[in-house]
């Protein structure tokens, strides 16, 4: 009977072809990849690609999945089908994980428009505090319409903070996608 053979990372063929590195999760092959590649790919990109090589290697009956009911932890073993595979090894640029440019793209645009909204929210935001400055003014002037002023104050000052928060959340979002990226 001839080998099997089956295309996979030079990287993650040398972790693999390692005696102890059996019964392993897929962090555990993910967090040693990370260490041994020089791939700069994040950690969640990483993480889907093992995941979709061991899958690949598992419905081949290279590898064992094993599922802990009591813990609900997967782990990975090698079958006897794992020495008898003729692996063809690919270098790190064919094989490991890539973002794709479209994926780029829509981050790049997804933070063109939280900074569109950001700068309106901030726009926003010094007219209601101009706003609520003139009603203080106003009152110093017309003591008389105080309860009309102090409503409108009041009702400016809310929009104020909820703009305040806004912003705050528009940055946060900001910031997480040129992490990310």
């Amino acid at each position: 009977m001839s080998k099997a053979s089956i295309k996979i990372c030079t990287t993650l063929h040398t972790i693999l072809q390692d005696e102890s590195f059996n019964n392993f999760q897929i962090t555990d092959l993910r967090d040693t990849y990370l260490d041994a590649s020089t791939s700069r790919c994040s950690v969640g990109e990483t993480y889907n690609f093992i995941y979709r090589q061991i899958h690949r290697l598992v419905k081949k009956g290279i590898f064992d999945k094993n599922v802990d009911e009591q813990t609900r932890g997967t782990t990975y073993k090698k079958t006897e089908k794992f020495s008898q595979t003729n692996f063809i090894l690919q270098n790190a640029e064919e094989a490991a994980p890539t973002e794709s440019p479209t994926r780029n793209t829509e981050k790049s645009n997804a933070i063109q428009q939280l900074e569109e909204r950001l700068k309106q929210s901030e726009i926003d935001l010094l007219a209601s505090i101009g706003e609520s400055e003139e009603y203080m003014r106003l009152y110093q002037f017309f003591p008389d319409m105080k309860a009309h002023l102090e409503s409108q104050y009041l009702q400016a000052r809310e929009t104020s903070s909820k703009l305040l928060g806004q912003i705050k959340a528009i940055k946060s979002a900001i910031t997480h996608l040129q992490k990310v990226t």
